[in-house]
């Protein structure tokens, strides 16, 4: 996975607080934000639709809710930008229970507000809840308001399906026509409880697509819909649509590339996604991971990947040191990618020169030199290492490693041959070229000083 460290704000008792986003989980109506403190606990940061409700320690509790949301809930690994979009910077301020309890209360419906604090399961006690969805069933059924108390029982339910209390007083005569409305059809849940009906909408998402679309239009949550469309596009068997299409947000290049890396890692089977992902990969300077997915595919290389990777090896301020090679060269051994060999081996063989030197080069392209003796690179490389350990022939491998740039080694070949023949201007003379290419006026000045007076001592 790409890293690209993903954090979030939080002021609790005057003090600001950084935690390291673990990941977003989206379930109904609620978002979940797993983060993590600087001892390692976790911390959740919990959202009704777009606002921010709480956050606290806790550890998630078997069968709670959060647990639920990041199994069964639509779950952003951290670094996706979907989550960056959400979070926009923001700093969160964190409220004691008891004002998160008065706040609620105050700005929500009891439904949702039975909803919204079912989802603390893991550091409220169950007995807390459920005395809390008690309280406004019976103020709603002391008032008469019947539609509205078994609104309650469903949200009771959906909390704890088998809660024996809410089982009996839902199958009671005067719930009859209210509860028929739930086990019928969704339009008419819809004008009856929109909350369950979104509830009952997410236990299906692929059925329920169009709807959940419209309302999250409707109700502007931009996130829950583009990763709604982003889910559905990750499970379908064969969708090759872009996926930057699918969403309601803008993205820089980066986060582009972020996304599709991310999306290629859930779903390597879209052929789109493997194209794209590549490009990412390239973008972002993981050219590694970039040559890792190509050798992974075992195929032909397009001409846009060939041009990518030739712009990444002769661009000098990308380090090669992080390169897979091995992986590299068992994608460039595929007979299918022969025509691409020569550019890249030239871009890249005088960089591994310099990294790495000459023995290692020599035994990382001998594969390719019996089917590709044609190669001027390889017959090169092939030539330097015959006449390496030659001192009589010094002076042509320092005009072979003036051809890969690598200018020290050409140097020490030049000198060593200076030494050899005191009278002969040649060596002397490249060491002009070599020292004026390196930007070393200086030396080159000198030796064309020693060159010139070896050539007025040679005509006289």
């Amino acid at each position: 996975m790409i890293e690209q460290p993903q954090s979030v704000t939080v002021i609790s008792n005057q003090r600001q607080v950084q935690l390291r986003v673990e990941r977003l989980a989206i379930h109904h109506r609620m978002k979940i934000l797993e983060a993590e403190k600087a001892n390692g606990s976790k911390f959740y940061l919990f959202f009704y639709k777009n606002d921010f409700i709480t956050g606290k320690t806790a550890e998630v509790k078997s069968g709670s809710l959060i647990e639920k949301a990041f199994q069964k809930g639509i779950v952003l690994p951290a670094s996706h930008p979907l989550i960056d979009h959400f979070l926009s910077d923001r700093t969160f301020l964190l409220k004691s229970t008891k004002q998160v309890f008065q706040s609620v209360q105050n700005r929500y419906t009891p439904q949702e507000t039975s909803f919204i604090f079912s989802y603390f399961d893991s550091f409220l006690s169950k007995e807390t809840i459920i005395k809390l969805m008690r309280k406004h069933f019976y103020d709603y059924r002391r008032n008469g308001q019947l539609r509205l108390a078994f609104q309650i029982l469903a949200t009771m339910l959906h909390y704890e399906p088998s809660n024996k209390w809410a089982l009996e007083l839902a199958r009671k005569l005067e719930y009859q026509t209210i509860r028929s409305i739930y086990e019928g059809n969704h339009r008419e849940l819809v004008e009856a409880d929109p909350l369950f009906a979104e509830i009952h909408a997410f236990d299906d998402l692929k059925s329920n697509q169009t709807y959940l679309e419209s309302l999250y239009r409707k109700e502007k949550r931009l996130i829950e819909l583009s990763a709604l469309r982003l889910h559905l596009y990750l499970h379908s068997p064969v969708e090759e649509v872009d996926p930057q299409k699918l969403l309601h947000v803008s993205l820089s290049e980066s986060e582009r590339a972020r996304l599709l890396w991310i999306l290629y890692s859930e779903a390597p089977h879209h052929l789109l996604l493997r194209k794209n992902a590549f490009e990412a990969l390239m973008y972002l300077n993981k050219t590694s991971e970039a040559i890792h997915l190509l050798s992974q595919r075992q195929g032909l290389i397009t001409q846009s990947e060939y041009e990518l990777l030739l712009q990444t090896f002769q661009d000098e301020s990308i380090p090669i040191s992080s390169i897979e090679f091995t992986s590299l060269q068992s994608l460039l051994e595929h007979k299918d990618n022969r025509s691409y060999l020569d550019g890249l081996l030239h871009a890249l063989i005088p960089r591994m020169i310099h990294e790495f030197g000459l023995s290692y080069v020599y035994t990382w392209v001998k594969p390719f030199m019996e089917k590709n003796q044609e190669l001027s690179i390889l017959s090169t490389v092939q030539t330097m290492v015959e006449i390496q350990d030659d001192p009589d022939k010094q002076f042509q491998l320092g005009k072979l490693y003036h051809k890969m740039k690598q200018y020290d080694e050409a140097i020490t070949c030049f000198d060593w041959e200076m030494e050899l023949h005191p009278t002969d201007p040649t060596p002397v003379q490249w060491l002009t070229k070599v020292y004026r290419e390196m930007g070393k006026v200086e030396e080159s000045n000198t030796y064309m000083s020693i060159y010139s007076q070896m050539q007025r001592i040679s005509q006289q």
